[in-house]
């Protein structure tokens, strides 16, 4: 049966187009309304690595990026964005000098404005590829079956999940389904224009991801059709033939020869090559400027196929690919229409299916033949797949218009029976039978089979946007530690802190069930925060009992997985008091509105996890004195005070010391509240000509503006000089 031409090809194209365009604005919107989703936590290991190259970029100036195991098209897309965006921050005073800012972007960022850019480029281009899809199916068979191809991907769960991601594979995905557009374009008409533009984009797919490069491969086939077709344009009768896409008649002229069409296909692939080479050096510059370290970064990305990572191992793992197309990547129904849909290309287009194949089953076999597979290679055939899906989809629908024969008979045998004086009710039926309304039949069924098809990807995007939606666990935990933990109250949790340019506000404890809550008081923490993803398991392992004995504070995240972002996360309260410090002051003493309870005196360094103290650890020269001050606030601080630390040594030199404010600046004292205990780390380092014996630890505080001490007092009677001595400390070699 071929394609019928119904009366949906004859609507205007701009009102085709612009259901494209409302499904692209569709996909936008779906693919940004949780962009932000776990920041300032960064999940994606990739995601670092070209926000990292811009960064570099804009603190050197220095517009190579160095390390070439990705070319550089999407990093200079992200330069031209993250540029504008940094320059508009540093006029409004968010952003300041790169070079005097602490700035980590792996696993905790302290940029998630600069992520939050990326992401936006990486989902614009994710939702335009819905938009390239419809051109493909428009090219490939009919703006039925590009509406649908467009529908498709706007949807696709693992291209929604990629599109939030600041990585160049969707950028590379869009510009492979362009190319793919072209080459078929290339088949159809064989014209100058469609090599070219198909080459330009297979450059760009190159240049945003070596691998995605291998679309090229579908011009290789259209030049190899094209040859026995002229460019001419197709006539109305194979238009009318062939539902709105019509084939190219053959060549004219058939005394060119062999010769003659080969060397003219030749040519017009040696134009499209071009092209590629040409847009592929216009998005990597330096594989020209700087061959070298562009051909070692594709060395060591090819080594990285035959690496510990990947989600599949072993070269040509077959059942690997399939779990991951019928699950993660489509779905088992979209399987069975990609194959129903390349069958009836087969069958009706075959030269749109050759060309389709001419890149679908090279980009297989290449990374199927590799040690080492990474998913994410696949999202551009994923994206090729919205033909043969549309395809399906259409042709479904055309079953039911290309039963209007039938009918035909069937009313005609009905006439005859009123005629011979049989009519009941069914022949009634089929008399009135209107077969014009067989197109929208039709149309009906291509819904229903879109639906069928599509519906559970949907549900499934939606599912995992609500997922986003609903917060990330360690997000959630740090806005209850801004509303409900006092400044300067010690928290150890087993999550990395967010980095700064201050005392980060939790301690990292790998695994928090090695100690007990009363080891936990004695350094100084009011709070641990336990998690499922150190436990390996939703609900805490035994070990955990003793720390949650006395009950949950609050819990972040849930034991399934699949109801929020982040891991499980259980707040206990340890109960410290004023009885918890370790050394405490025998008697009042007080500075400002402030009580000093005591300390707590180790090795912060001596288990290889600081700041953690080590109790009489002994201390060297070149080591660290590890010291915890706990202050009991009484009355608020008007000023802002430094905490000083001096060693004195015998003869009342002071051989090193420690200036510094509260918790490096994060909480001054000016922040403090009355009635809560601040617990400050006032480490000293200890040079390494350090002279072994016994030093006085004397402290206290200071304004740094002014140099002006608070009042000290020592039960009750003041202390003259402002300072204390608090303990004694003894250096070995």
């Amino acid at each position: 049966m071929a394609p019928m031409n119904t009366n949906s090809n004859h609507r205007p194209a701009w009102l085709w187009w612009l259901l494209a365009v409302l499904i692209t604005s569709g996909a936008l919107l779906l693919r940004v309304a949780t962009i932000r989703q776990s920041l300032p936590y960064v999940d994606h290991p990739d995601e670092p690595n070209p926000i990292n190259y811009v960064i570099d970029m804009l603190r050197t100036g220095d517009p190579n990026q160095h390390f070439f195991q990705k070319p550089s098209l999407f990093v200079y897309l992200l330069l031209s964005a993250l540029s504008v965006h940094y320059h508009l921050g540093v006029a409004a005073g968010t952003y300041g000098d790169l070079n005097q800012t602490t700035i980590t972007t792996y696993l905790v960022t302290t940029l998630p404005g600069f992520f939050i850019v990326a992401r936006w480029v990486s989902a614009s281009f994710g939702a335009l590829t819905a938009l390239a899809a419809y051109s493909l199916g428009e090219r490939g068979w009919g703006r039925g079956a590009g509406l649908v191809g467009a529908l498709f991907v706007a949807l696709l769960p693992y291209h929604l999940k990629f599109s939030q991601w600041a990585t160049t594979d969707v950028t590379a995905s869009f510009m492979a389904c362009l190319s793919l557009g072209a080459a078929i374009l290339a088949a159809q008409s064989n014209r100058w224009r469609a090599y070219l533009v198909a080459g330009a984009f297979a450059g760009f797919a190159a240049s945003a991801k070596y691998n995605a490069g291998i679309v090229a491969g579908a011009l290789v086939v259209a030049a190899i059709i094209g040859s026995k077709y002229s460019p001419s344009p197709p006539s109305p009768l194979s238009l009318r033939g062939r539902g709105g896409v019509g084939l190219p008649s053959p060549l004219e002229g058939e005394g060119l020869g062999v010769r003659g069409r080969v060397g003219g296909q030749l040519l017009r692939l040696v134009a499209a090559g071009a092209a590629a080479v040409v847009c592929f050096v216009v998005g990597t510059p330096y594989s020209l400027l700087s061959f070298g370290e562009v051909s070692g970064g594709v060395l060591r990305q090819w080594g990285n196929y035959r690496g510990e990572n990947g989600q599949y191992r072993g070269a040509w793992n077959i059942a690997g690919y399939v779990e991951f197309f019928t699950s993660e990547g489509l779905s088992p129904l979209l399987c069975v229409a990609v194959f129903v849909g390349l069958i009836l290309l087969g069958r009706r287009r075959p030269r749109m299916l050759a060309v389709w194949l001419g890149f679908a089953l090279p980009s297989l076999l290449i990374h199927l033949s590799r040690p080492t597979h990474f998913m994410q290679n696949m999202l551009p055939l994923l994206v090729a797949c919205a033909l043969p899906v549309g395809v399906a989809v259409v042709e479904a629908g055309r079953l039911v218009q290309g039963s209007k024969n039938l009918y035909r008979a069937v009313t005609r045998g009905r006439e005859d029976a009123k005629t011979r004086g049989c009519e009941d009710a069914r022949t009634r039926f089929g008399m009135n039978l209107d077969t014009r309304y067989l197109p929208f039949l039709g149309a009906g069924v291509g819904v229903i089979v879109a639906t069928i098809l599509l519906l559970p990807v949907a549900l499934t995007s939606a599912a995992y946007v609500s997922r986003q939606a609903a917060g990330d666990s360690r997000v959630q935990l740090i806005a209850w530690i801004d509303q409900n933990v006092p400044p300067g109250t010690r928290i150890a949790a087993e999550l990395k802190p967010v980095p700064g340019d201050t005392e980060q506000r939790w301690t990292d404890v790998p695994l928090m069930a090695a100690h007990d809550m009363a080891w936990y008081r004695a350094q100084g923490y009011a709070y641990l925060v336990l998690s499922a993803k150190r436990w390996g398991q939703p609900e805490p392992t035994p070990a955990y009992l003793p720390l949650i004995s006395t009950g949950v504070l609050v819990e972040f995240g849930s034991a399934r997985r699949d109801d929020m972002l982040g891991s499980r996360l259980l707040v206990v309260a340890t109960g410290l008091a004023s009885a918890d410090v370790p050394h405490p002051i025998p008697g009042e003493l007080r500075f400002g509105g402030a009580r000093l309870l005591g300390l707590a005196i180790g090795d912060p360094s001596a288990d290889g996890r600081p700041p953690m103290l080590v109790p009489d650890g002994t201390l060297r020269p070149g080591g660290v004195l590890g010291l915890r001050t706990f202050w009991q606030v009484d009355a608020p601080f008007a000023d802002d005070l430094s905490i000083f630390v001096h060693l004195i040594d015998a003869n009342g030199g002071v051989p090193t010391q420690r200036d510094a404010p509260p918790w490096q600046g994060r909480f001054p004292t000016s922040t403090w509240r009355a009635g809560t205990m601040v617990v400050d780390a006032n480490d000293v380092y200890l040079p390494p000509g350090l002279a072994p014996g016994s030093y006085r630890v004397v402290l206290g505080m200071f304004n740094p503006a002014t140099g002006a001490r608070p009042a000290v007092t020592f039960n009750g009677a003041p202390v003259p000089s402002g300072e204390y001595e608090v303990a004694t400390i003894t250096v070995v070699k």
